[in-house]
């Protein structure tokens, strides 16, 4: 059965139609069999299979929160990416529906020195991967933040390397999921463009990636 996928449009999100950044996504996701639509309206999230909120500027209202958070007890995966420096107070605003989930964004930067893309120390890339299927191996996140888990059934999916540093002194957690009993998934990012199409190409990045949205 063919996954269908909303891209949320409702918060002032990065939209894949985007073709400068995301053309790439989108040709992939076709060709994986994935039917991507942006949507720009809460309610309408409940008829996919996987709900996606690609750099949301507009924070989520308590009543938001809870209709993800029954989405998600219903079996269905939701995602949310930020980016880093709290950039147009992206981490608070991810934040504002992720701390349901006990996950927090830090709002902070993440360098690697030793492992990174060409030598520059924030396209980070990593082979500390968990609970993600063999295919990806390692990814190249870049201008990421880091995050922080505050609930048992958190856990991660791609840590930094120990040369990893977030400039808070934190802990180089970079990707995670919520797993609710249902089998439903609440999936956190530290950044928003490690699909876009400079990232996707590389390392194992096009199959993280296609994996985020179908799992």
């Amino acid at each position: 059965m063919m996954r269908k996928v909303a891209w949320s449009v409702s918060h002032q999100e990065f939209i894949i139609s985007d073709h400068y950044y995301f053309s790439k996504l989108q040709r992939y996701t076709k060709e994986a069999g994935i039917q991507v639509e942006e949507v720009d309206q809460m309610e309408r999230l409940a008829d996919y299979d996987t709900v996606i909120f690609n750099y949301p500027e507009i924070p989520f209202t308590p009543d938001e929160v809870d209709f993800i958070q029954e989405l998600v007890e219903r079996g269905k995966t939701v995602g949310i990416f930020g980016y880093y420096k709290n950039e147009d107070r992206i981490a608070d605003t991810c934040n504002s529906l992720s701390e349901r989930f006990g996950i927090h964004f830090n709002g902070d930067t993440v360098i690697d020195n030793v492992n990174n893309h060409e030598g520059d120390n924030l396209l980070i890339v990593s082979g500390d991967t968990y609970n993600l299927p063999e295919t990806v191996e390692k990814v190249m996140l870049a201008c990421t933040d880091s995050l922080i888990t505050r609930k048992p059934n958190v856990r991660p999916l791609v840590h930094g390397e120990d040369t990893a540093e977030s400039k808070l002194g934190l802990e180089a957690l970079l990707f995670a999921e919520y797993v609710d009993p249902s089998g439903g998934k609440f999936i956190a990012g530290g950044t928003c463009v490690f699909w876009d199409n400079y990232s996707i190409d590389l390392y194992n990045n096009r199959e993280f990636s296609l994996n985020l949205l179908t799992r």
